[in-house]
């Protein structure tokens, strides 16, 4: 068995971000959307992309901050 793995916030942010937007996908083929414009639909991958990079980051700033230690007394 594998040691156990750091949490990815920007893991699951672009998972669930590309899970919907597959789903809009879908519904836009077979569904109610299909009069959503393609390219509308298209921004929506970089848009994804983005908010993980920026979930990334903020992420790793609060990963590098250093712990407060108590005072010596």
């Amino acid at each position: 068995m594998t040691g156990r793995r750091r949490f990815e916030p920007a893991r699951l942010v672009l998972g669930l971000t590309l899970l919907g937007l597959a789903a809009l996908h879908l519904l836009r083929a077979h569904g109610p959307l299909a009069d959503a414009s393609a390219p509308l639909l298209g921004l929506l991958l970089p848009g994804a992309l983005a908010l993980a990079a920026l979930t990334a980051v903020v992420t790793h700033l609060v990963r590098r901050r250093p712990r407060h230690r108590p005072l010596d007394r």
